[in-house]
């Protein structure tokens, strides 16, 4: 059923609405919904900035009603305000609450509106229950604008907060925009921020892992440019930089592929290159490092022909990454060294935490443990410095794998709860696909068995899902290892030739490691064969 419909008590666990919205706010929220269940059509709008925040609402709100159902006008596209409704609302038995959300991003607000605003008398007839309109500042500026007799019916119209408006991250952005090269603006707009600079913006949120933020900002560009998402490719490689972190790779690989097409016959060398990078990341995430490394190249090399020294360096720690990972580390130490010296040089701190994060990991490789560490909470600290979430994540990562390998697993398993916590926090599939991994492995390698297994199943769940291929191989070949460890040989034979047959697909590195523990429990299964 298309409904997103959730059981709940009859009032709101104390409290919910409040740390939501605020105080006041989530009081006015609370009264509305333990008012107007069963009266018929009453209109609620709510301004809410961040994403996060508004998933918030609709958690507490399913928690507070005996059901709800949720309408993502985004989705709308030539469709009537009315079928979408008719979509996910099953019956008026069915139903205590109907919330609409995502106005901000679709591509036609302005027709949603005039369309609410028209059909005002019929809409709340038919679908005669109370309404929460859940939107953006900026949308609801178009809201009043556009449909100001639809309006006219909000009982409650909750604004944004004083104050609440997007906090700066940084005092002055760490990366010069692609527009202003060489200079520094506020990663917080105001009245006078062009749209321009909002996808700049936008885009330095999304590098320092702030998703919320970039997704508010590209909420307000969304707003003055409605048609910018279909054929903009500035907007689309932005959607596809959020799909990416977000772990969700088949859409960032779609959208990102479409805005290469698109822009490829204009000539944009530094758009080209950043596009070319994103799709290289999400390649080399899936394990097919060999086209990564090819596109990471041509990146590099469009950034040389226009001169982008720190695009440039971003590309070359990036490279080395992807070079150590096919076992090349004397090439991976040497770019990650250059990649160093150019992000000193031009004073780029984002780009000097991840050069040195590379090379801790090279000289973990090399077994230089004591240096990797070193290297690796000198980059924490720049991250923790700059509010570098990425940053932060792939240093608790590392100092989690060192951990484990010198057998300090309680050290390792706080890292990795950090870590874990961030990943939630920044809401990213992908990254807790990973630590659930490495979470297993280090119970297994204390013995715990059970909690091993639950980590790896819920790992690949997430990498199958995602289509994170090198992890979902990963789990497959631990989880046939601790089959055929407790009895259960032949189990574990399936899983460890499955995750051995994604790696040999990708070329993986690890790939010769794999096929040895395919070996050992083929050669357990010939002596167990009955003769």
């Amino acid at each position: 059923m298309p409904a997103e419909l959730g059981g709940g008590a009859a009032t709101a666990e104390p409290g919910s609405f409040e740390q939501v919205l605020g105080p006041e706010r989530g009081a006015a929220y609370r009264r509305f919904v333990e008012w107007s269940v069963g009266a018929g059509f009453m209109l609620a709008v709510v301004e809410i900035r961040r994403p996060a925040q508004r998933e918030a609402l609709a958690a507490a709100t399913r928690a507070a009603v005996p059901s709800l159902c949720i309408a993502r006008l985004a989705t709308l596209d030539a469709r009537s305000v009315r079928t979408l409704i008719e979509e996910v609302y099953p019956s008026p038995a069915e139903a205590s609450v109907l919330m609409l959300t995502h106005l901000e991003e679709s591509r036609d607000a302005a027709r949603i509106c005039a369309e609410l605003n028209v059909h005002r008398d019929e809409l709340a007839r038919r679908f005669a229950l109370p309404w929460v309109l859940v939107v953006h500042p900026a949308a609801a500026l178009a809201l009043q604008r556009y449909a100001p007799d639809f309006c006219d019916f909000a009982g409650l119209w909750l604004p944004e907060e004083p104050g609440e408006e997007a906090e700066p991250l940084l005092e002055q952005a760490v990366r010069s925009p692609p527009t202003t090269s060489g200079s520094t603006v506020r990663l917080s707009p105001d009245v006078t921020t062009t749209p321009s600079v909002l996808l700049s913006l936008a885009h330095e949120a999304a590098v320092l892992g702030h998703l919320d933020q970039a997704a508010d900002l590209l909420a307000q560009y969304d707003m003055k440019h409605p048609d910018a998402r279909a054929h903009d490719v500035r907007r689309m490689h932005m959607d596809g930089l959020l799909l990416r972190i977000r772990g969700h790779l088949a859409e960032a690989l779609a959208r990102l592929q479409a805005a290469l097409d698109l822009g490829e016959p204009s000539g944009d060398r530094p758009m080209i290159a950043a596009l070319l990078e994103e799709i290289a990341h999400i390649r080399m995430v899936q394990g097919d490092l060999i086209a990564a490394s090819h596109l990471v190249r041509r990146a590099l090399d469009l950034f040389e022909q226009v001169g982008d020294q720190r695009n440039r360096a971003a590309s070359m720690y990036q490279l080395s990454t992807i070079e150590l990972l096919l076992g090349k580390q004397a090439e991976a130490l040497q770019l990650a060294r250059e990649s160093l010296k150019l992000s000193e040089g031009l004073g780029d701190q984002v780009g000097r935490s991840r050069s040195l994060h590379n090379l801790s990991l090279v000289e973990r490789r090399m077994g230089n443990h004591a240096k990797a560490r070193e290297l690796l909470r000198e980059s924490l600290m720049i991250s923790d410095a700059l509010g570098d979430w990425n940053g932060r994540f792939a240093s608790l990562l590392q100092l989690a794998t060192l951990a484990s390998h010198e057998g300090d697993y309680a050290e390792a398993r706080e890292r990795l709860r950090e870590a874990l916590k961030l990943s939630e926090e920044m809401e990213n599939a992908l990254y807790r696909a990973v630590v659930l991994h490495e979470l297993g492995t280090v119970a297994w390698l204390e013995g715990d068995h059970a909690e091993a297994r639950e980590s790896w199943r819920e790992s690949l769940k997430l990498s199958e899902e995602l289509g994170a291929k090198e992890v979902q191989a990963g789990s497959l070949v631990m989880l046939g290892q601790l089959a055929a460890g407790q009895g259960r040989l032949e189990h574990g034979l399936a899983l460890v030739r499955a995750g051995v047959d994604i790696l040999e697909e990708l070329g993986a590195s690890n790939l010769a490691e794999a096929k040895d523990i395919l070996r050992r429990l083929e050669s357990l299964s010939a002596t167990d064969a009955p003769r």
